[in-house]
C-alpha cells in the first residue's frame, strides 16, 4: 500500500526505561505524542477515555495523542516497562487509520526489542547525531509496529508469529552450539511437537531443518565477506567438522568453501 506522505520523520524522539513496584498508579495525564509502550514483566491496565484496555508481559501498546490516561500496574509483581514518544506533527490521515485500525495490544517481537534496546543504549550517549539516530530508530519502531500489526490482521497469527521469531533468535544467537529440538521448544516455552507444527505452518519447514538451513547460509556468507579459514566457520556455524561443512555447501551451490571463496573475491 502506498502513501500519500510517503516519509515519516518525527521532530523529536526520546525513549526510556522504568521499574513500578507492585500495586503503582500514574495519572491522570494527557498524552501529548504518539507513544509505544513496551512491557518486558508484570502487566498494566491503561484507561483511555475512562475505557480500561488490558496489555501483559512481553507486549508493545500503541498510545495517541490528545486523549486524558490513567494507568494501574500489576498488584503482586513488579512491572517494568521501556516507552518511545515520538512528536510527529503532520501524521498523514492514511497513516492514522492504519494505525487506528490495528489490534491493541501486540506482541512485543525480538526484532522489536533489539530496536528499542538500541534506542536505550544511545540515548545517554554526546554524539552530534544522537538526536538524529532516535528519530530513525523511532520511525523504524513505528513502521515496524505497522507491519507487525497488519501481519495479525491478515494472517491472525501474531502470537505463533512471535513464538516462532523467538524460536529463530535462540537458534542465531546459539548458531555454534550442538542445538537439539527439545533446547529450542525450552527456549520458547513449548513443546517440539508445538513448535514443528508451527514452524511447518508458517515456515514450511521444520526446526531442526531451518536450523541446518541457517548454518549452511551463514556459513556462506562468512566465506563470502571474511577471511576466517573453513575450520573457523564450520565451528562457528555449528558444524561438527570440516568435512561436514563443505559437503553441505556442495550440496547448496554444487561446489565447494574454496570455490565460494575464490568467486566471491573476483567479483570485489
Amino acid at each position: 500500500m502506498t502513501m500519500e506522505h510517503p516519509l515519516l520523520w518525527p521532530t523529536k524522539a526520546n525513549v526510556g526505561t522504568i521499574h513500578y513496584p507492585s500495586g503503582s498508579h500514574f495519572g491522570p495525564r494527557y498524552q501529548p505524542c504518539l507513544q509505544l509502550v513496551f512491557l518486558h514483566t508484570g502487566r498494566m491496565t491503561v484507561w483511555i477515555d475512562n475505557v480500561a484496555h488490558q496489555a501483559e508481559a512481553n507486549t508493545v501498546f500503541l498510545l495517541f495523542p490528545g486523549h486524558q490516561e490513567r494507568f494501574a500496574f500489576a498488584e503482586s509483581e513488579e512491572t517494568h516497562h521501556s516507552w518511545l514518544h515520538l512528536d510527529v506533527p503532520e501524521l498523514s490521515p492514511e497513516l492514522h487509520t492504519r494505525l487506528l485500525a490495528l489490534p491493541r495490544p501486540l506482541p512485543l517481537t525480538p526484532l522489536m526489542q533489539q530496536l528499542i534496546h538500541t534506542a536505550l543504549t544511545l540515548q545517554p550517549t554526546r554524539l552530534s547525531t544522537t538526536s538524529e539516530l532516535l528519530q530513525s530508530l523511532g520511525t523504524q519502531m513505528l513502521w515496524l509496529y505497522v507491519g507487525e500489526g497488519e501481519l495479525h490482521m491478515q494472517h491472525k497469527v501474531a502470537p505463533t508469529y512471535a513464538t516462532i521469531e523467538q524460536a529463530r533468535a535462540y537458534i542465531q544467537d546459539h548458531l555454534h552450539e550442538p542445538l537439539t529440538l527439545e533446547q529450542i521448544a525450552q527456549a520458547v516455552s513449548i513443546s517440539p511437537s508445538y513448535l514443528i507444527r508451527l514452524f511447518q505452518a508458517q515456515l514450511h519447514t521444520t526446526p531442526m531443518a531451518y536450523l541446518w538451513q541457517f548454518r549452511v547460509i551463514h556459513g556462506i556468507s562468512l566465506l563470502q565477506q571474511t577471511g576466517l579459514s573453513v575450520q573457523a566457520i564450520a565451528d562457528q556455524c555449528g558444524f561438527q567438522t570440516r568435512h561436514h561443512f563443505s559437503r553441505r555447501v556442495r550440496q547448496e551451490l554444487g561446489y565447494g568453501p574454496q570455490e565460494v571463496r575464490h568467486r566471491s573475491w573476483l567479483r570485489s
